[in-house]
């Protein structure tokens, strides 16, 4: 899990070996592996070790974890007689004027939300303790906890380390012993969230990988996708209601999206399930190229790949009921044709749009890259034909066409190009990706041209 996350570990121990007072927020998307990364980077610190993990809203089952942590850390000294939160937290604090203290407090953001009055507490112990004591404190927090809480965040911390999902070249390393197609799937899939690719055991194949993962009752992956959404929803088949919607239309605008909920499921609170949703960065709301500022353009789509593929094409396909070997039929004559059909080849075009966003990153552009967007042939009815569009400062477009198993023909691609410059989107020149060989009639002169298997072979 952690073989690709040196970099942010050499931080966080570079961050643990300065002397004094320090403060640290790490944060990310679930299941990025935020907290298995503090916990390996604190691994052999020499210092006494208080890990928080708040996992509750309730502030006496919090008051009471922090008070069994506080007792395990200093069993010699008596702890204040208080049933204040942040008087325990000071506590630690105090004693880490004599002594070299890590605090890891996961999630932050969670303990925040019990009360906004524990905000001042923690300045005033900056302010106090930042000459005097010899604390290391480690925040942990969602993306959704920290844009929440992001301006105390900044001001409150001295480093920020944003954890992101691994990219196909990082995910793959899980799997590195796969032939493409299977590494092409497996990140279609589990994307580049360590927790998923960490269980994968690339010797048995996709399907079977696939099946033992998500597809039967029993599967690791299948609980913990019912189990999160049980804890977040007293009725989950509301969540599940939405999910199957989104899936269905891959992307919904608002409006459409709450009137076929409302349809099936009357009683249920649309907007809380979709915020709820977005903070388990199950879902995230977007806005197609262009139309960044235009509110009526913003659309939802799904943000994990696992819930995407799940709910597009495991939930209504293998009931509570169904037998192993009934699914193991499913898979073969519905499922794989389905993946290999339409989810594959949408998920090859996110691996495209992350590629050049590296490429871009590089220079490879030797332009100011503005966008890189999906383009949407008629922004209004979300109309994605797998075109992807790279705008530079300048007001260049390098396009990269629909990178699935097709032959790519110059007319074809000069035909696109033409229609692009009709709607009035100039561009400078192609980009195509694919998953094979180009046909040798392709231009490889006006055209940049990469093949799959060697994406990122550079970078």
């Amino acid at each position: 899990m952690f073989k690709e996350r040196q970099k942010e570990i050499s931080q966080l121990k570079g961050f643990l070996s300065k002397t004094g007072y320090g403060a640290c927020l790490v944060y990310g998307d679930k299941n990025v592996g935020k907290s298995s990364l503090v916990h390996m980077a604190t691994r052999g610190a020499l210092a006494t070790k208080v890990y928080l993990h708040i996992d509750s809203e309730n502030k006496d089952t919090i008051l009471n974890h922090i008070r069994a942590k506080c007792i395990e850390a200093f069993p010699n000294i008596e702890l204040p007689a208080t049933n204040n939160i942040s008087q325990l937290i000071k506590f630690i604090f105090e004693n880490s004027v004599n002594q070299k203290i890590i605090l890891v407090i996961d999630d932050l953001a969670k303990l925040l939300s019990v009360g906004l009055e524990i905000i001042p507490f923690f300045n005033s112990f900056k302010d106090r303790y930042s000459k005097l004591s010899n604390i290391k404190l480690i925040g942990v927090a969602s993306t959704h906890g920290y844009k929440a809480n992001e301006e105390f965040f900044e001001a409150f911390f001295n480093e920020i380390l944003d954890i992101s999902p691994l990219n196909y070249l990082a995910a793959s390393s899980f799997y590195s012993t796969a032939l493409l197609d299977d590494k092409l799937s497996y990140y279609a899939v589990f994307g580049g969230f360590p927790l998923y690719n960490a269980m994968i055991q690339p010797q048995k194949g996709f399907a079977k990988n696939l099946k033992d993962l998500l597809l039967y009752i029993d599967s690791p992956l299948r609980l913990k996708i019912e189990g999160d959404l049980n804890g977040s929803f007293a009725k989950k088949y509301e969540a599940d209601t939405l999910l199957c919607i989104l899936a269905k239309r891959r992307f919904g605008h608002y409006g459409e999206l709450k009137d076929e909920f409302k349809a099936k499921s009357p009683t249920g609170d649309f907007d809380y399930i979709l915020n709820k949703l977005i903070e388990m960065n199950v879902i995230e709301k977007k806005s197609p190229l262009h139309y960044e500022y235009d509110k009526k353009k913003y659309f939802y789509q799904f943000h994990d790949p696992l819930y995407n593929f799940f709910y597009s094409h495991v939930y209504e396909n293998t009931m509570s009921d169904i037998l192993p070997e009934e699914i193991d039929r499913t898979y073969e004559t519905v499922i794989k044709k389905e993946f290999e059909k339409c989810f594959l080849p949408r998920r090859i075009s996110d691996i495209a749009m992350e590629f050049l966003t590296k490429e871009a990153a590089r220079g490879k552009f030797k332009e100011e890259v503005m966008h890189i967007a999906p383009y949407f042939t008629d922004p209004r009815t979300l109309d994605f034909d797998g075109t992807i569009v790279v705008e530079t400062l300048s007001g260049n477009f390098y396009v990269m066409i629909n990178p699935t198993r097709q032959t790519f023909e110059n007319k074809k691609i000069d035909a696109f190009a033409h229609g692009l410059y009709e709607k009035q989107k100039p561009y400078k020149n192609l980009v195509i990706i694919s998953r094979g060989m180009f046909a040798a009639n392709v231009n490889r002169v006006k055209y940049m041209t990469y093949r799959m298997a060697s994406l990122y072979s550079k970078i």
